[in-house]
């Protein structure tokens, strides 16, 4: 398959990491060779057996993207309308080869990375498939009254609803007439829809919003902790390049110290200590990543435990998607809002290479925790922030700072839906899982800048930046193959190609209508077999529990105290 299997995306990212790969022979990107000072890193594909990922339709179809994506409607799988796992793959490269130069520049005598594509998607998508494993019931097909989100007002504008407090989201709804039990019943989906994919919410509340205009919503809004979000149009934002910012730092008392290369074997990250303050699941994806490249990850939890730890499905003690997120961290619990639970972080910091954090704006300064203060402490400290809207600022922003928040603000909500349809945010996480690999990647290149010039940073990533990596193309056309197709049993998804429509005797301009009758014939999975033999790329569209029993997927899964994807990357 070759480094096509890694996307065009991601020879244009490495580009914008500074990183511009080299083509190889015949044209193609085989192997990226990167050049530095500290060398070069032959950048490559692992090879992925039983799996065609090498467009953006087949790999939402083999790792289950359209069939997560669908469940918002219910009535089958959805392709996403932007370049979202090229996108993944992208970073999943950037981060791979950002590793392996910062050990080379440790002493590390490592020349190549091969990234696995099937992995990279699969990664981001690693807490519904522990809570798939665990409580298999939540991703089926389910009868369901209401409809999910977006909202219509009264004066035609398409709206998101944010609160992360029971409280605020009670007294916002009862303000507009709704009754206690409807309100609980709304909640429930809409606190779980991070871990369900769904948000089907009663009728009455689509009602009482369309009775109102887009004006009084946000003047009810405004004292409650709730945030009407306006699904901003397609364009909104420009497309971004590097999507974090970063502020450098010199220390006053020269290089840092030198904890000497890793040991033959070991991971990139091997001796590198992370301080993780993070909750839900960008901050948590971050760690994640720097642990499966060999970091060590302190995670600090409330006095408690983190509320996640208890949310259902519970297994062995524990909330199987919390589990997925920081298998190999290692927790410690302190109040940091009181003056020792402070002092206890401090300590922890000195000894660090990275704060990761992604407290809402102001938090840090008002806890006196803000990279200043980290500084005074430990002057070759990265700190990272992982935020809801950097780099920009101000009132007009949206007050609650989440992944749907921010699909709308972005303009996502119309870019992932093809001409001719409402918008609406996914309701699986798009940003949260992605704007996680996007800090980790920052923290990457700032632990790498600081081993090559002494130098360190605070760097800022945000889901807003995250989501300007998947507005790089024009919104989608409602052509014949975009969503799949469905076959005598399961949905298909296809290449429109000549070769395709030949190979399915239709005409170049038979419509969906006619290629479903040219698909009644057999099963998706017999489709795959036969149009791929015959040079027509197609995919079977997996549903999540396809994962872990599917040859071209289980083998990136690996089973300790629950399923877990195994890391896309590979050093040698």
């Amino acid at each position: 398959m070759g480094v096509r299997a890694l996307g065009g995306t991601a020879k244009i990212h490495l580009a914008e990491l500074g990183f511009p790969p080299v083509s190889a022979e015949n044209g193609l990107w085989r192997v990226g060779s990167v050049r530095s000072r500290l060398g070069s890193v032959t950048v490559r594909s692992a090879d992925t057996p039983g799996a065609d990922v090498t467009t953006e339709e087949l790999a939402q179809a083999v790792c289950a993207v359209m069939s997560l994506y669908g469940l918002r409607e219910g009535n089958g799988p959805r392709r996403v309308g932007v370049d979202y796992t090229s996108v993944l793959r992208a970073v999943s490269v950037g981060q791979g080869l950002l590793a392996a130069l910062l050990a080379r520049a440790r002493g590390h005598a490592l020349d190549a990375v091969a990234v696995d594509p099937v992995s990279a998607v699969l990664l981001p998508h690693g807490h519904y498939l522990a809570v798939a494993e665990a409580a298999p019931d939540v991703f089926r097909p389910r009868a369901g009254q209401g409809r999910p989100p977006p909202f219509r007002t009264l004066d035609g504008q398409w709206v998101e609803i944010e609160t992360l407090r029971a409280d605020a989201w009670g007294s916002w709804w009862r303000h507009l007439g709704i009754d206690g039990v409807t309100i609980g019943h709304a909640w429930r989906e809409h606190a779980a829809r991070q871990w369900t994919g769904r948000n089907r919410v009663p009728e009455a509340l689509h009602t009482a919003v369309a009775a109102r205009s887009l004006a009084e919503l946000e003047a009810a809004a405004e004292d409650r902790g709730v945030a009407v979000t306006r699904l901003q149009p397609h364009g909104r934002h420009r497309p971004g390049a590097l999507p974090w910012t970063s502020t450098a730092h010199r220390p006053p008392h020269g290089p840092p110290p030198v904890s000497g290369p890793p040991a033959p074997g070991s991971l990139p990250l091997s001796g590198v200590t992370v301080v993780e303050c993070t909750r839900f699941l960008q901050g948590p994806y971050a760690g994640l990543v720097l642990a499966l490249l060999g970091a060590r990850v302190v995670l600090v939890e409330l006095p408690g435990g983190d509320p996640a730890r208890g949310i259902e499905p519970v297994v062995n003690g524990c909330f199987a998607g919390f589990r997925s997120l920081h298998r190999g961290k290692h927790p410690v619990r302190l109040d940091i809002t009181s003056a020792p639970g402070r002092r206890s972080l401090l300590e922890l910091v000195s000894g660090a290479d990275v704060f990761l954090q992604n407290w809402p704006a102001g938090r840090a300064e008002r806890l006196g925790l803000a990279p200043g203060a980290l500084w005074r402490v430990n002057p070759h400290l990265i700190c990272a922030q992982a935020s809801g809207w950097a780099p920009l600022r101000g009132p007009r922003l949206p007050t609650v700072a989440t992944d749907f928040s921010a699909q709308a603000h972005a303009g996502l909500a119309y870019a992932q839906r093809p001409v001719g349809e409402a918008p609406a945010c996914s309701t699986t996480t798009m940003l949260d899982a992605l704007g996680g690999m996007v800090c980790a990647e920052a923290v990457l290149a700032a632990l790498l800048h600081r081993e090559t010039t002494g130098r360190t940073a605070a760097v800022e990533t945000s889901l807003l930046s995250s989501a300007r990596l998947l507005l790089r193309d024009p919104r989608p056309s409602p052509a014949p193959l975009f969503h799949p197709l469905p076959a005598a049993r399961g949905h298909l998804a296809l290449s429109d190609t000549p070769r395709t429509r030949a190979v399915l005797g239709v005409s170049s301009h038979a419509g969906r209508r006619e290629l479903v009758r040219a698909l009644a014939g057999d099963s998706a999975a017999g489709w795959e077999h036969r149009l791929n033999s015959l040079g027509a790329a197609c995919a079977r569209v997996r549903d999540i529990g396809d994962i872990a029993d599917d040859p071209a997927t289980s083998r990136c899964l690996q089973h300790d105290q629950g399923v877990r994807v195994a890391a896309p990357w590979e050093f040698s």
